[in-house]
């Protein structure tokens, strides 16, 4: 015979799972570095000022 599961039970195990997932994701190395608190240099701040386009690429007269 299965045994059945109460509500409550299974909804607090699901809230502690994401708590515990999302503390995780919050401390991760990953998740600083995509936030900007990395402390190495993005794509975003190597961008070349002289650059004709948005992304840092160079123009087409200076490409070699």
């Amino acid at each position: 015979m299965p045994t059945a599961y109460r509500k409550s039970s299974v909804v607090a195990i699901l809230l502690v799972a994401f708590a515990l997932i999302l503390a995780d994701h919050l401390g991760s190395p990953t998740f600083a570095f995509n936030m900007g608190d990395g402390n190495v240099q993005t794509t975003l701040m190597q961008r070349d000022s002289t650059a004709c386009a948005p992304c840092g690429a160079p123009c087409p007269s200076t490409r070699d």
